[in-house]
């Protein structure tokens, strides 16, 4: 009996609610609109149990929920994007500094972890040159040079590089 009990008293909560609501808004828009939400509240709390009646749940959690992991997790990957792009940018320029050119420096990393988790470099040296300032004009020394500019960058340590040339 308390279950059909506590039903009738939110039935009787609502309306009540309801009315307090409508004495104390001014007439007009607002007070048609709180009318309406009210009736479509009064409506659900009256057919809520009707689901049990049946033997059936229905979980209303997941009609109201947003997923706080999907959104965490794009943010984690965008954030790691970010950083990933800013090192791909800094290790160019710091090539093109050095006079070494046109050569392509991608990076594979889990962009969706808490932090960014560097896999591989791949380094393209197939169309590479090489300006008036820098010294060794061969790809031995590019290649040196490239490992020394990555050692400066202490998230990318003891990651393993992988060439592509001629």
């Amino acid at each position: 009996m308390s279950g059909i009990s506590a039903w009738l008293l939110s039935i009787a909560g609502v309306v009540i609610l309801s009315v307090l609501c409508e004495f104390i808004l001014p007439e007009g828009q607002i007070n048609r609109y709180t009318r309406v939400i009210f009736s479509f509240v009064t409506l659900f709390v009256i057919i809520s149990p009707l689901p049990t009646l049946f033997g059936k749940e229905i979980d209303f959690s997941k009609w109201f929920t947003t997923s706080d992991t999907t959104l965490q997790e794009n943010y984690l990957y965008n954030i790691n994007k970010n950083k990933l792009n800013a090192i791909q940018e800094d290790l160019q320029s710091e090539l093109t500094r050095l006079g070494i050119n046109n050569v392509e420096v991608s990076i594979t990393a889990n962009l969706y972890g808490e932090e960014l988790e560097i896999l591989k470099i791949y380094v393209d040296l197939r169309d590479i040159e090489f300006s008036d300032n820098f010294e060794n004009k061969n790809t031995i020394g590019a290649k040196n040079a490239i490992e020394e500019i990555i050692s400066l960058f202490p998230s990318l340590q003891d990651v393993e590089i992988e060439y592509k040339d001629g």
